[in-house]
């Protein structure tokens, strides 16, 4: 899910029972409603429990682009960008992963 924040969200943040990983932070301009100018950052997060293994996190960062397992291996089947998209963001997850588990 993408979320905004007026701060750069730390890549792991605690909250209660919930671990939240972000990644994928961009920088944006938006204009209020007065036509005040004003710094967001936008970035993608996955939600888990603070207490889920390493293979859950790997699979809620998966789900975050998608959500059931068909559109998944959709992606995988239809080959070429699909297919590309889907593995970089699978080792992405990987990756996300093994920087919080160490």
């Amino acid at each position: 899910m993408r979320v905004t924040s007026k701060e750069k969200l730390e890549d792991y943040q605690v909250i209660g029972d919930k671990l939240r990983i972000h990644w994928d932070h961009q920088e944006a301009t938006v204009e209020d409603i007065d036509g005040e100018q004003s710094t967001q950052w936008q970035c993608e997060e996955a939600v888990v429990k603070k207490t889920t293994g390493r293979s859950e996190v790997v699979e809620a960062v998966i789900r975050t682009k998608y959500p059931t397992y068909g559109a998944e291996i959709a992606a995988i089947r239809n080959g070429g960008v699909d297919a590309e998209e889907h593995e970089t963001l699978r080792l992405k997850a990987k990756e996300l992963a093994d920087g919080w588990f160490g």
